[in-house]
Order: C-alpha cells, then sequence, then structure tokens
C-alpha cells in the first residue's frame, strides 16, 4: 500500500513515534511473561473481554452473565481497562495488560472476545476461544475492502487471530455468509443471534430505561434522541489516533421538548470530551450501549452497525450521513444502503432537526423497508442468544 506525504508526515509526528514506540515496548514484556505463563497447567477459569477492557458490555459480558446462573465450577473473569470500572456480581474483575491478565491469556480454559486477542496469543491445547465479533457489517470488512482501506498487515493480523477462533458467533444468515469470509475465519459458526442485544427484548427493558433516563436527567415526557456515529479510518489527529466525529451543531438547536445524548465511537473515545459532544448529554462513557438504546426514542447514526442493533426495538432511526459518497468510496458496503435504509437519509444536522417533531411519521412510512430490515438482520433477536451460546460452547444447561 502506498502512503501520501500527508501519511508520511503523520507517522514521523514526534508524539506517534513515541507512542508507537511505548507500545512495542510493552509488548515485548508483555511477550515474556505470556510465554512463561504458559508453560504452566490450565486453569479452569473463563475471561471475557471487550474492546481490550474499554468497555464492560457487548456480547462478552452477557456471555458471561449466562454462565454465572449456571454451575459450573469455572471462575470468571472479566476484563477492565481501568482499576474503577465495575463488574456485575458473580464475576471477578481483571486489569488489562496486568500479570493477572496475561497469566489468564495463557492459562484460562476458555477465552472470550469481541475483538482481538494480543498478538502474541497463541491458543494452547485445551483452550476454547468464543469469537463473537461486535456488529453486524454495513461497510466491507478484512478481505473484502476493494480499496487501500485495509493493509496487508491488517488482514495477515486478521487471519493469524481467526485462526485460534474454535466458534464465531452470529446474528443471522447475512453475516454467517460475510463474517467468515471477511475475516479469514474456516472454523464454526454459531448462528444464535447476538448476545449483547438480548436486553432488548427481556422483561427487564422497560426498567432498565426508566432508571437509565433518570439517572441521564431526561423526564418522561422529553424524546431522547442518540447520536451515535462510527469513527473515520481517513480522519487521524497529530498523534495518529483516530479523529472524533460529531455532525451536530450545538444540542441546545433541538425542537423543545427534545434532548441529545452523544454516544462516540469506542474508536475515538480518546478524543472525546465535553466539547466533542457540543452541549449534548455525553454517554460516551457509559458502559452498555444496549442500555442506551432502551432510553433512547429516536436513534440518529450514519455508518455504525448501531443501525442493526437498535432496529431490533422497532423504534424511529435517522441517518446523517453527510459524507457519504467520501465513506462508500473508501471502505464500501455490502449492499444498496441509499435504497434499503430503514429511515430516512440526511446531508446535513439542520434537515435532520427540522424532521425530529415528524419521526414517528417517517417511521410508518419507512414501516415496510423497516421489517424487511428487521426479518433480513434480526431474525434471531428473541431475548435468549446468550443462552443458545452457552448450551452450544459449555455444553450446560440452565
Amino acid at each position: 500500500m502506498r502512503l501520501n506525504k500527508s501519511a508520511v508526515l503523520g507517522l514521523l509526528e514526534p508524539r506517534r513515534l513515541f507512542g508507537i514506540v511505548s507500545r512495542r515496548r510493552a509488548i515485548v514484556q508483555q511477550t515474556l511473561v505470556y510465554r512463561a505463563e504458559r508453560k504452566k497447567p490450565l486453569l479452569e477459569a473463563a475471561l471475557f473481554q471487550s474492546f481490550e477492557g474499554a468497555t464492560v458490555g457487548d456480547s462478552p459480558l452477557q456471555i458471561a452473565l449466562e454462565l454465572a446462573k449456571r454451575n459450573t465450577g469455572l471462575e470468571l473473569f472479566y476484563v477492565v481497562k481501568q482499576p474503577t470500572q465495575q463488574v456485575p456480581a458473580g464475576l471477578s474483575k481483571v486489569i488489562f495488560g496486568s500479570q493477572k491478565w496475561l497469566s489468564l491469556v495463557a492459562r484460562a480454559k476458555y477465552l472470550t472476545a469481541n475483538n482481538n486477542l494480543p498478538e502474541f496469543f497463541s491458543k494452547r491445547d485445551g483452550q476454547t476461544y468464543v469469537q463473537t465479533w461486535h456488529g453486524t457489517p454495513l461497510k466491507r470488512l478484512g478481505r473484502d475492502i476493494e480499496t487501500n482501506a485495509a493493509s496487508p498487515f491488517y488482514i495477515a493480523a486478521m487471519a493469524r487471530e481467526a485462526a485460534g477462533w474454535n466458534y464465531l458467533i452470529s446474528p443471522s444468515n447475512y453475516c454467517t455468509q460475510i463474517l467468515p469470509r471477511a475475516l479469514g475465519y474456516q472454523g464454526e459458526v454459531l448462528e444464535v443471534g447476538y448476545p449483547r442485544n438480548d436486553h432488548l427484548s427481556d422483561l427487564h427493558a422497560a426498567a432498565i430505561r426508566a432508571k437509565l433516563r433518570d439517572q441521564l436527567g431526561v423526564k418522561v415526557t422529553e424524546t431522547l434522541v442518540l447520536y451515535a456515529p462510527t469513527w473515520r479510518d481517513t480522519k487521524r489527529t497529530s498523534t495518529g489516533a483516530w479523529a472524533g466525529v460529531n455532525f451536530f451543531g450545538s444540542a441546545s438547536n433541538l425542537p423543545q421538548g427534545f434532548r441529545l445524548a452523544f454516544r462516540g465511537h469506542n474508536n475515538t473515545a480518546k478524543n472525546n470530551s465535553g466539547k466533542t459532544a457540543n452541549g449534548a448529554i455525553d454517554v460516551t462513557s457509559y458502559p452498555d450501549i444496549t442500555e442506551l438504546y432502551l432510553a433512547a426514542d429516536i436513534l440518529v447514526t450514519d455508518y455504525s452497525s448501531s443501525m442493526f442493533d437498535f432496529s431490533v426495538t422497532g423504534k424511529p432511526m435517522m441517518f446523517l450521513v453527510p459524507d457519504l459518497e467520501e465513506y462508500e468510496a473508501n471502505r464500501g458496503f455490502y449492499f444498496d444502503f441509499r435504497s434499503e435504509a430503514p429511515g430516512k437519509l440526511y446531508d446535513n444536522a439542520e434537515a435532520l432537526i427540522a424532521d425530529l417533531p415528524k419521526a414517528k411519521q417517517i417511521n410508518a412510512e419507512y414501516a415496510g423497508k423497516y421489517a424487511q430490515w428487521r426479518q433480513m438482520f434480526n431474525p434471531l433477536e428473541d431475548g435468549h442468544a446468550a443462552a443458545r451460546t452457552v448450551d452450544k460452547v459449555w455444553g450446560t444447561k440452565a
């Protein structure tokens, strides 16, 4: 892949170079500890990890909670990035990058993650690795990317990672057809639904909604708009980190009775701040986005996989996509988003904001496309995906 001049200069930026050197040094040190731990016997333990500990949520959490209900004799560990992060009862937390974490990566009999484990990881005999992945794709992934947005290094690293998976979770036949090919995986696919969406249709949904809206200071009479844009792999800061994305103007511009909550993508969380949220309720660090879906009345997104998960609720979705042509040209889509989207597309925030009071009416106009969308992407979302996963992988009944 040829780098242009600006990309080369970005790589040479001092702060970015320092970050690269520091990360490589840490990986070398972790590799030495990991190799020593691999020589020890396996442990009757299961390790769960979401986005390298940045989130206590997503499918690994729901699987862990389901497993905690059952008498397996396993000690259950959940990875966190910061010591202040909390994990649910029945789970023990372990700090990402710590010696305890390295030991568990090397010795736990069961590993569950929603993205890559470290590059030095090599699955041992007797270990079972469940890969849940982290969303239904609109944009092309891995080997399916037809532009130079995916480097040969990334493709090779992804294939090396996929070689260690025993199971890959899929929410639909659509994903079953795409994910193995795109990620270079040749093993067993569990088409069971996404465990991370179980809360969207379980008996506790109404209580979760009421509690979180109260926590956020949103009145019962107010309409909560959740804005959840994805990251852009063409936009970086001077240090090489992914730049934040927010196409909304000030949140105070919303019509009376509407509140805006901003959810920055996990990849841009380090660059998120109150300024990035631009006056909205900043929920980027809230641990479980599924609960935010329950609290919200309307989702505004762009190309994020949140569009697939949120549609389980049946609530209105609106798409703020001012850079649609650029994004599609860079990454490519798996289907014609313009014609199949279950909601209206907007090229500017002002037009979208003007339509907010008509969101339910517009959603009714898209009812046919919405129903087709849910049948295509969410046919198994009945609140029991985690249970089906545990039944299959651990062979134990509730």
